[in-house]
């Protein structure tokens, strides 16, 4: 059961980091930027690090 929600818990991080950059992608092309703004990309590095290690943190507890 804790295996089953840990997986949900990972798909809906996955989901929502995925949403998110779509959202600072359709953004800042809205905007008339052909490239993301060091700001954005910076942004999109860091969520995408927080949601890996979370991912993997969780990874670990379910196997030791």
């Amino acid at each position: 059961m804790v295996f089953n929600e840990k997986l949900n818990s990972n798909y809906l991080a996955i989901y929502e980091l995925t949403k998110e950059i779509g959202t600072i992608t359709k953004n800042s092309f809205d905007s008339g930027n052909t490239d993301l703004i060091p700001f954005d990309v910076e942004h999109i590095l860091k969520i995408t690090s927080d949601v890996t290690y979370r991912i993997k943190s969780q990874i670990r507890e379910l196997t030791v």
